[in-house]
């Protein structure tokens, strides 16, 4: 009765945390819903709007975040670009997620030699900065979401490898896989059924914790022009295309930095206390 007391008490989720919750569900929800809200042809343009002022800087104006230097409506670029840096992320982090898991296991129970190849792997990997392997591929394969993607996905999955080869090394020799390995449990179902379900909360650690790492360098990528191109559009861009006119119109630049700081921020945060949640060390010390 005293454990399931304490679980129901650990698992009390704080005000600020749902606070920040529904911050990052509102924000995640609106910018896919970007199409429908407002469909724009995301390649037109109207010089005679051109770099109109926002609603706080002039009550009268249209629009409320003013326009761009081409006439196009500032909030519901942001809605897209918000809408792009979230898919394009999320996507690279299942990627790398995926590929790293299975590398990390494969290294974990593959044997000495297989072990030694990827950590080898790993370390070139994290030797070689993460901006340079984006400047290669973006030289190779041209400035496309896919590119960017394929950057993530190719610096991601090192840091997944390592967590799961350790966890994957802690557990392959527990009672209960040997056991399980006695009655004749095939190598797969001993993955599915016993590794996976005792990785798994440090896996969504590690999952939040890289997203906001994601979100930043998808937006680095697209500011140094290696990611999505215009007229697409990502946060990246826009505060890349904005940067020209920071004496004069300074939210063209500043409102996309808000929105990728709230986005790193809020995961940062929710990782941080589902870290102290799912930790099993943390847990031990409290």
């Amino acid at each position: 009765m005293r454990n399931r007391k304490l679980g129901r008490k650990r698992w009390i989720i704080p005000p600020m945390i749902i606070f920040l919750m529904v911050t990052l569900a509102v924000i995640v929800i609106t910018a896919l819903l970007a199409p429908v809200i407002a469909p724009i042809d995301l390649g037109a343009s109207d010089l005679t709007q051109r770099l109109k002022m926002p609603k706080f800087k002039d009550p009268t104006s249209p629009y409320l975040f003013g326009t761009d230097n081409l006439g196009r409506d500032v909030a519901i670029r942001l809605l897209y670009a918000t809408r792009s840096t979230i898919m394009i992320s999320f996507t690279g982090m299942i990627i790398a997620t995926v590929t790293g898991t299975a590398l990390g296991i494969l290294s974990g129970l593959g044997g000495k030699w297989i072990d030694a190849v990827l950590s080898f792997f790993t370390d070139v990997r994290l030797s070689i900065p993460t901006t340079f392997i984006g400047i290669i591929f973006a030289c190779i394969l041209g400035a496309k979401p896919v590119t960017t993607i394929l950057v993530m996905a190719i610096t991601g999955w090192s840091s997944y490898c390592r967590l799961v080869r350790s966890q994957t090394f802690q557990l392959k020799n527990a009672k209960f896989i040997e056991a399980s390995r006695s009655m004749g449990a095939s190598g797969v179902k001993i993955v599915f059924e016993h590794i996976l379900v005792n990785i798994a909360s440090p896996l969504i650690v590690q999952t939040t914790m890289e997203l906001g790492g994601f979100i930043l360098l998808e937006s680095t990528l697209s500011f140094l022009g290696l990611g999505i191109e215009p007229p697409g559009t990502s946060l990246g861009v826009m505060v890349s295309l904005g940067r020209d006119y920071m004496l004069t119109h300074w939210w063209l630049a500043v409102l996309p930095s808000i929105i990728i700081v709230v986005l790193i921020l809020d995961i940062s945060l929710i990782g941080d206390w589902l870290r102290d949640r799912l930790d099993p060390k943390l847990k031990n010390a409290s």
